[in-house]
């Protein structure tokens, strides 16, 4: 296995919800905090897709944004390359904005609507070559759409005259266009039909294998999460609850939590378990939320088959990863 390109060390991420209208003129705002992301830490290695899965609310998208600097942190450590680059400053930090890449779920709000698809092309390649002349930047444009299967005459077209797949590639392309390292892709094929949700998946692979690109893939959905990654980060309430090779993830999953998200798409499974509750009921606003023992608690069956055991609501003994298998670790008290 190669070096890991990215390190995230116990992330954290509070927000503090406003309580009403005046609340910005009150200290009584900060007096509770939600955990969105608490406590995360994985390796992404070189060459590598992890796929981050979990409900709407877990704290997926934070965590992506957290890493690119767009969200600040509360604490904990991020390590690009083996450099601690927690502290950068936002000047510190752009130089490697050419590394570190995100593909933005919300394909509208990712492309300028007043610019033209060449104009939109030709100022990322400024970005990673800013005295490049007019003919080089040209050709890397035409390149750039080759990479992504698109026509030529899309160029002179603004985002609103494309179609939701060509959106999709101009994005796409505008992250190629600097030549990242690490590519932070959220909900890369959210609003596609099925059949070009297919054909992005296949484009990043392809992407991948071309230029040993690095993956985070945060989505919820999970064939698409099985098909694109190597391995998988199970996410529930802003914490990991399981992380392994993504074939035994969706085959073998040892977490309670994991088993139900994997068979809500296969129809039979040997260890398929009835799911209590909602997630909803556990939301990331909800000040509600179990904040000690186990967080799924509420929501676990076999938590409720087992009598309802102390240990998993007890503060003192709340459940951390462990290792299941060779690669694959968990965090349950009664893994399955």
């Amino acid at each position: 296995m190669s070096q890991p390109i990215l390190e995230v060390i116990e992330l954290r991420k509070n927000f503090y919800p406003r309580r009403g209208l005046f609340s910005s003129l009150s200290k009584e705002k900060n007096a509770r905090s939600i955990p969105a992301v608490d406590g995360v830490s994985f390796t992404l290695h070189e060459n590598e897709t992890l796929g981050l899965v979990g409900e709407s609310g877990c704290g997926k998208t934070t965590t992506g944004k957290a890493i690119l600097k767009l969200m600040s942190m509360n604490s904990g450590e991020i390590r690009y390359r083996g450099t601690d680059i927690t502290a950068y400053t936002p000047e510190q930090f752009r130089p490697l904005r050419r590394d570190i890449q995100m593909i933005f779920q919300d394909l509208d709000a990712a492309l300028n609507p007043k610019m033209r698809i060449a104009d939109i092309l030709r100022e990322a390649i400024h970005v990673r070559e800013a005295d490049a002349d007019a003919v080089t930047v040209q050709r890397q444009i035409y390149d750039l759409l080759d990479l992504v299967n698109l026509k030529k005459n899309k160029l002179s077209n603004y985002p609103s005259e494309l179609s939701g797949g060509e959106k999709r590639r101009i994005g796409i392309a505008r992250v190629l266009a600097v030549r990242p390292k690490l590519i932070v892709a959220d909900e890369p094929t959210s609003a596609l039909d099925v059949s070009i949700q297919a054909q992005v998946i296949n484009l990043l692979r392809d992407l991948q294998d071309q230029f040993g690109l690095s993956f985070l893939f945060i989505s919820h959905d999970l064939q698409l999460v099985e098909l694109m990654s190597h391995r998988v980060a199970v996410m529930y309430l802003g914490q990991i609850v399981e992380m392994g090779p993504a074939k035994e993830i969706a085959n073998s999953p040892r977490h309670p939590y994991t088993s139900i998200l994997w068979s809500s798409i296969v129809e039979k499974r040997s260890r398929e378990i009835p799911v209590t509750g909602s997630a909803s009921a556990w939301g990331v606003f909800d000040f509600e939320r179990p904040l000690g023992g186990c967080r799924f608690a509420p929501r676990c069956p076999v938590y409720a088959e087992r009598g309802r055991p102390s240990i998993c609501t007890d503060p003192a003994n709340s459940p951390t990863l462990k290792v299941a298998s060779e690669g694959h670790v968990v965090s349950c008290h009664f893994p399955l």
